[in-house]
């Protein structure tokens, strides 16, 4: 097994873990319990880590994690939910505050 991702943030851990497994990669996550040990040892020991199984899937995993952290550059305006008026991203599909569809109609203030 080789480790190809650490973070503090356990959301962005198990969000690599997720996006590996659906590139049908075998990998694990070692530390996700250890928050509660930050302080007592070094953060760096207890930072959660997401591990691939096999070395043949290494290089993928990394193209993988790159994209995560580096990203495309999503062109999509945010957009404002029509039931609620909740300003959401334009990556989510559904309006995080009510899960009303998103609509076609960008948001007409995204600083809002």
């Amino acid at each position: 097994m080789k480790r190809i991702f650490s973070s503090e943030n356990t959301i962005d851990v198990w969000q690599v873990r997720n996006l590996l497994e659906v590139a049908g990669i075998d990998s694990v996550v070692k530390n996700a319990d250890m928050a509660s040990a930050f302080g007592e040892v070094p953060f760096v020991e207890a930072c959660p880590e997401v591990w691939v199984k096999s070395p043949v899937d290494y290089d993928h995993a990394l193209d993988i994690v790159d994209e995560f952290l580096n990203g495309e550059h999503d062109d999509r305006p945010d957009w404002r939910c029509s039931k609620c008026r909740e300003r959401n991203d334009a990556v989510f599909a559904v309006c995080w505050n009510c899960q009303t569809p998103a609509r076609t109609v960008p948001d007409s203030d995204p600083g809002s």
